[in-house]
């Protein structure tokens, strides 16, 4: 209660709580909430802690932190309500952003290259979502990301390899940004006639 009235003084909190385990059996508890209007979660969120000195890196403790999931709400009932084409990431424990970025994905119904009117389109829709979800926000920036191949380190194999499962970024709603992100987007298309 006291963590959810730090962003919002009349915030309620349930008592009861539920425990759920997320695929990598880091534990979250769970607390009904209401943040500004918005039903949301309190949780007591899993992170590891490494150690430091000697073999720093080598070992890891699982420390917990309060959060909530208010902006993975408002952002989730935005998409829900008008923007059936974009979505947020939904397994257990996506609601806690630690890194402050909520990523949001346009699903398209086929893998293809959008022509310039189509990003363009793209861009303006990424806009109004953040302009609304900016108004009632507490803390989390967001990110749009448009499927695009992407260039990745093989190991293995010891050599770089183009797969589609990447994305090009909408990370800022300035005339830089949006030029940034269509010249990534390109770029990353361009992958495919490189070999």
């Amino acid at each position: 209660m006291a963590f959810a009235r730090t962003i919002d003084p009349n915030a309620t909190v349930a008592e009861e709580y539920t425990d759920t385990d997320d695929e990598y059996g880091y534990i979250y508890r769970e607390w009904n909430a209401v943040i500004n209007g918005v039903n949301c979660h309190v949780a007591s969120v899993p992170e590891w802690v490494w150690n430091e000195g000697i073999g720093a890196g080598e070992f890891a403790k699982t420390y917990y932190y309060i959060d909530t999931d208010y902006d993975y709400t408002v952002m989730k009932n935005i998409l829900d309500k008008k923007y059936p084409d974009w979505k947020v990431r939904e397994e257990i424990g996506s609601g806690y952003l630690d890194n402050g970025t909520i990523f949001v994905r346009l699903s398209l119904a086929e893998y293809r290259m959008l022509s310039d009117a189509e990003l363009e389109q793209v861009w303006q829709t990424a806009y109004e979502i953040n302009e609304e979800y900016e108004k009632t926000a507490i803390g989390c920036k967001a990110n749009f990301s448009v499927p695009s191949p992407g260039e990745f380190y093989s190991s293995s194999k010891n050599e770089n390899f183009v797969s589609k499962n990447s994305s090009a970024l909408i990370r800022d709603f300035t005339e830089q940004g949006k030029k940034d992100f269509l010249q990534e987007y390109k770029d990353d298309w361009s992958l495919l006639e490189t070999g």
